[in-house]
């Protein structure tokens, strides 16, 4: 059960290539679906911190979702920041592609909001 509540965003996931395969869902279920994945890997998925560290590079504590930092305090607040400095990006995105479920996160991330920009324009065309 842990490991559910851990990894629910893959879940999430799986539904909505499941819906897309199936033309039959609406335009409410695939925004809703989309809405959750994105969600979950920007602010639940097990990912590493990422946050610069003054003597050894970035700090590699776990943390949860690709936007939040670790326990540290400072850290959230610095990794919330790299997002509005164009200098910090590259910061931002190494420690997006860390390891093998920060790569995991930022691919549902990606494809959680490519979906919902098709969805738009697909219900966009078809009304």
């Amino acid at each position: 059960m842990k490991i559910l509540r851990r990894y629910w965003g893959l879940v999430a996931l799986a539904l909505l290539l499941t819906a897309w395969w199936t033309t039959q869902v609406g335009p409410g279920v695939l925004y809703l679906l989309s809405g959750a994945v994105v969600l979950w890997s920007l602010f639940q998925a097990p990912a590493w911190c990422g946050a610069s560290r003054s003597r050894d590079g970035f700090c590699r504590n776990n943390s949860r979702g690709l936007l939040l930092g670790c326990h540290l305090r400072e850290h959230r607040w610095q990794k919330f920041k790299m997002l509005f400095y164009s200098s910090r990006w590259t910061a931002f995105s190494r420690g997006t592609w860390a390891t093998p479920s920060a790569k995991l996160a930022t691919v549902s991330g990606l494809i959680g909001s490519v979906s919902a920009i098709a969805t738009g324009i697909k219900d966009f065309a078809l009304s």
